[in-house]
């Protein structure tokens, strides 16, 4: 039967017209069409585009005109929609109110709008740090929050909410967060994408409020209970590609990351302080240097520092000794690295600072890439020469890697050379240093008879006189 413009159709066509019709299957199968209309569910959960500064300058004043004169008819929907986003906007908080609060849980619950609960939700987890001086008035949202999402007229828009909330317990009102903790730990495994896809903690919410304290949860449970998996929970979750993500975090989580070994010098985390000391090396630089120190880790506790700068000692003397392992003689040189090795176990140098040649500093480039930290020397014999120079007390000595003698001087004596220097020049490390021997007429000592360790033995003698630090022959034999 067809329909054509010009005739004229009784009803009676017209309604057997549409009975013949036959529709086409959806082209769409039915799981595809469930996941749109969970994908259109999503969208509508997304929260309202926060006010600009000047709607919320506006909306603050006029809730403090009607608190103090008691002129509530003054507030319009508006103002109600927007009153979450000044719960803590100024000096004097609204939040803290309770007659502010109770009016604005009345209008809330009043309204039946999904989008009036999604701001609520999203100041509650943005703000969540106000929690430890209003915990009351937190305590209040997170209870109103919990009961919104179980009204059936609420369920679309909020029921991802719902069940965000099922898997970290993000409105409990006694504010555990080990549930979230976990979340991140096991069911995540660390990965911050999954984490919050599962939480709802991105955008502004993945660097604020309720993210932020879910970081220093982790910090806590690491400093209490040293173990690899918050290690590696710390990294992944502070960290975020080349930057802290929380910026005002810094300091504690470097405490936090080497906590382990400030409490427990002895602690054994299975090869972990590699991983630490690389990852604050990568974020923070080498607080060694100046500019580092005033700035990725300023304000950073001493007793840490101190820490950090003896696994830097250890790392510049492990650098040194596998650049040497290759560019020296091994009779020259293996001597002089069991020597400076037994020091370092003995944990008595207090600093190390490395000063490359330019063959000797390709090859450091290629071992250690990025993290690479040491000083440059030029007018050494060799470009594959290098040295080292290490402070015990007040006392700094500069060891050589090929031909040439250990010299030492006091930190007060007029050439003694300073660590941590971007170049050094070989004739300046050869200057008037300190009588290592007595019996002999020049300064320094050279690397003679080593077979029968006669020279460790006077420069040990030495560091002893001048350090009161006893080595013994046991100590640095081969």
């Amino acid at each position: 039967m067809q329909l054509e413009n010009n005739k004229a159709l009784t009803k009676g066509e017209i309604k057997l017209f549409h009975h013949n019709m036959k529709l086409n299957a959806p082209l769409l199968p039915m799981p595809v069409i469930i996941k749109t209309v969970e994908n259109i569910s999503l969208q509508l959960s997304v929260t309202p585009k926060t006010p600009s500064k000047f709607e919320l300058d506006l909306t603050y004043q006029k809730f403090i005109k009607a608190l103090n004169s008691n002129q509530w008819e003054i507030i319009n929907s508006r103002d109600w929609k927007f009153a979450p986003y000044v719960f803590w906007y100024d000096i004097e908080k609204l939040g803290a109110k309770n007659e502010f609060i109770n009016n604005y849980f009345n209008w809330l619950k009043a309204q039946h709008l999904k989008s009036h609960w999604r701001r609520l939700i999203y100041v509650y987890l943005r703000d969540f740090n106000y929690r430890t001086e209003y915990p009351t008035t937190f305590k209040t949202i997170a209870n109103a929050i919990k009961y919104a999402l179980k009204q059936p007229e609420l369920k679309f828009g909020l029921e991802i909410w719902g069940n965000r909330h099922n898997k970290a317990g993000l409105f409990i009102d006694n504010f555990d967060l080990s549930k979230v903790t976990t979340l991140f730990t096991v069911e995540a495994k660390g990965d911050w994408s999954q984490f919050s896809d599962i939480t709802g903690l991105t955008g502004e919410l993945s660097i604020s409020g309720y993210a932020d304290a879910v970081g220093i949860e982790l910090l806590k449970q690491l400093t209490l209970n040293p173990k690899k998996e918050l290690i590696e929970a710390v990294k992944f979750y502070h960290f975020n590609d080349q930057q802290l993500r929380f910026t005002d975090r810094r300091v504690d989580v470097i405490t936090a990351l080497l906590s382990p070994w400030k409490n427990n010098p002895k602690t054994s985390l299975d090869g972990l302080q590699k991983t630490v000391e690389n990852t604050l090396l990568k974020y923070f630089k080498d607080p060694r240097m100046p500019i580092h120190r005033s700035k990725g880790w300023r304000s950073v506790d001493d007793s840490y520092l101190k820490l950090f700068y003896r696994w830097l000692t250890g790392r510049d003397l492990e650098l040194f000794f596998s650049i040497i392992d290759v560019m020296a003689l091994e009779h020259q040189w293996k001597y002089r690295k069991a020597f400076w090795k037994a020091y370092f176990d003995k944990g008595v140098l207090d600093e190390a600072w490395v000063a490359f040649g330019t063959e000797a500093k390709f090859h450091a480039r290629q071992l250690y890439g990025a993290n690479f930290s040491a000083g440059e020397l030029e007018g050494g014999n060799q470009s594959s020469q290098s040295v080292l120079i290490v402070r015990i007390r007040d006392l700094v000595i500069v060891e050589w890697s090929h031909n040439g003698k250990c010299r030492a001087w006091k930190n007060h004596d007029q050439y003694c050379p300073s660590t941590y220097l971007p170049k050094y020049y070989g004739h300046a490390l050869k200057k008037a240093s300190r009588q290592i021997v007595p019996t002999h007429q020049q300064d320094g000592i050279s690397h003679q008879q080593s077979e029968t360790y006669s020279w460790q033995r006077k420069l040990a003698d030495f560091i002893y006189d001048e350090t009161g630090i006893r080595m013994l022959d046991r100590d640095f034999r081969i």
